[in-house]
Formats: C-alpha cells, structure tokens, sequence
C-alpha cells in the first residue's frame, strides 16, 4: 500500500513537473510585476497556494476584520473590485478596511501588513444587481507605504476596449476564497491562484452559466470543471500575462455553483471600464464614460454572493481516479 501510494505521489510530481507554467515579468515595468519576478504555476489540480510576495497588488476587502471580498491595487490609495461587493458591504461602511502586503491573513506577526479604512467606493452607476452587468467599483482609502519592504504592487490595466487576452487563453486568478464547494466552507487564510481558460461568449457553457452581456463580461474556467473562483473570491483579479507584464483582463463576479463542468466562472470584463477607472483616479479618460457618471453607491441593494456571486473560493479537482486508471493499464 506505501508503494502504491508513493508511486502516485512521484507520478503527480513529475506531471505537475511537466504541465507547470513558468512566468517571467519585466522587473523594469511600474506595474504587473511583483517582488518575486518568476511565477510558477500548476495546471493539475484546481487551486494552489501562491507563493509570497508573487501577487503584490492582491488586497482583502474586509469588514470588521472579516474577509468579505478581494480588490485590486491600482495606486498606493485606490484598488477595483466588483460592485456587488461594495453594494452589499454599504451599510458596514464605518467597519470597512483594506488588507495589503500579505498572502497569510492570519500572520499577525507580520510588519509588513497595512490595513486601511475605506474612504470612498465609487460603483458604476450602471450595474444591474442579480445579472451582475457592470460588476466594478473603486475603494478608495489612506495612501499605502510603498517602499520594498511593504511588499506593495500595482496591476497593469488594459486598453480601452482591448483585452488582453482571446478566446483559449491561459487567465490566472488569486484570491482567499473558500476552497471547498462543502456546506459552511471557511474562506482560505492562504492566498489561492488558479489557472482557468477564456471562452468564448457564444459557446455553450458559457450561454449556460447565464451571461448577460458579453460586451462587458466573458467567461473563463476548465470545459471538464474542476478549476473555479468561488465564495470569498468576488472583486479579485484575473490576469493575462502580456509583454512580459500582468494585465487585469478581468474581475471575478459570478458563476453557476463552482468548478461544476459545462459551468465556467462569469468575469467583469476589464478593458469596456477604462475611462470609468480613469474617472475616478483622476487621469485622463479616453472612453464613453464620463466623469458625471461616477456616483457613489448608496441605494442599490442586491443579495449576499452566497449563492450565485462570488463574494467567495478555489474548488479542488480530483485526480487521484486518473491515477488509479492509469495504474490498472
């Protein structure tokens, strides 16, 4: 029986060796490249631990300390999650924070966390509560210390209307979502990062899982399932790796269950919201959106992500059948 099972685990390592992922960043870019240049990546099982300091700019929306949702820092003082996370989190505004510089949220010890009160969070004025259209907002808090020992990083953003990414892509997404689809599942205290694939808006799955409108959202996961964001992961990134660099392709918003096959997760699609970012941050916007649209959530209402958003995790693929049919060839 040790044998057999140490015969799976060198035949696991040495696949997971083999379909590894390996990214190198620009380590001259200001944005999209962490302190630790090189990501290494599995395409095996659903979800893994990420290493530290490899996604600098991830944050957790929390209130009362609780993790709620994840953001993505975009300067020292504002980070973009998804809107439905800053609609339902309203009321709790007085208790609302950031957690920046950490992969572990329950490190205490570390010197190198920040936590920052929320200030502001601006919700596109157009999103559509429980189809989950225009899934984006800004938070914005106190300025970060951004010296190198704070482990403090920022996303890249796309082009205005150009993603960066197409259809069969390899996405990246990360956050402390819960890592079992199981009935009062905790979310992780480790930081997750999963790599799915884009679909393409017209296929199957995709019209299965319910998008609304592909101008402003697409869908990314695994055709056989097994690889998702789910509860806990609302608002946080999902990358592509462009020009040596990591671009915000996409936000993680809702899905169908999670990692269920036929299912893929549903994304905020990032680049239509380029001049709605620049609005808020106060740089020049080259979109359709104006400046008179930023408004300040304060009457939308929409149902907790314990259902349908992903105000939550990172479901684990089962392997060890395939193992098993393997050792019986």
């Amino acid at each position: 029986m040790h044998v057999m099972f140490l015969f799976i685990f060198i035949f696991y390592s040495i696949i997971n060796l083999i379909l590894a992922a390996n990214y190198s960043c620009n380590t001259a870019s200001t944005c999209g490249c962490s302190t630790v240049s090189t990501v290494v990546t599995s395409r095996i099982i659903g979800g893994e631990d990420a290493a530290d300091h490899t996604w600098n700019w991830i944050v957790s929306f929390q209130s009362n300390g609780d993790h709620r949702c994840g953001a993505t820092l975009l300067t020292s003082e504002y980070a973009v999650t998804a809107a439905h996370c800053t609609v339902a989190l309203l009321p709790l505004m007085p208790n609302l924070t950031i957690v920046a510089g950490t992969n572990d949220l329950s490190d205490s010890s570390n010197t190198a966390v920040q936590q920052r009160s929320i200030i502001n969070m601006f919700t596109h004025p157009n999103f559509i509560a429980g189809r989950y259209v225009n899934d984006i907002a800004i938070l914005q808090f106190a300025p970060l210390n951004i010296a190198s020992d704070f482990n403090i990083g920022f996303i890249c953003l796309p082009q205005s209307y150009q993603d960066p990414f197409q259809t069969g892509d390899n996405l990246i997404a990360v956050g402390w979502g819960v890592t079992s689809t199981a009935s009062g599942a905790a979310v992780s205290n480790s930081l997750q990062q999963v790599t799915v694939q884009a679909f393409s808006s017209t296929s199957a799955d995709c019209e299965r899982t319910g998008i609304s409108n592909a101008t402003v959202q697409f869908c990314a996961g695994v055709s056989g399932g097994g690889k998702d964001t789910c509860q806990g992961d609302s608002g946080g990134p999902l990358m592509a790796f462009v020009d040596n660099t990591w671009v915000l392709a996409g936000i993680t918003s809702s899905g169908q269950g999670c990692a269920q096959a036929g299912y893929p997760g549903i994304y905020t699609r990032v680049s239509p919201f380029i001049s709605f970012i620049d609005s808020i941050l106060g740089i020049p916007f080259n979109g359709s959106d104006t400046p008179s649209q930023v408004l300040v959530t304060t009457t939308v209402q929409t149902q907790d992500r314990n259902m349908t958003n992903k105000s939550g995790s990172i479901s684990i693929f089962c392997f060890v059948s395939i193992i098993f049919s393997l050792l019986l060839i």
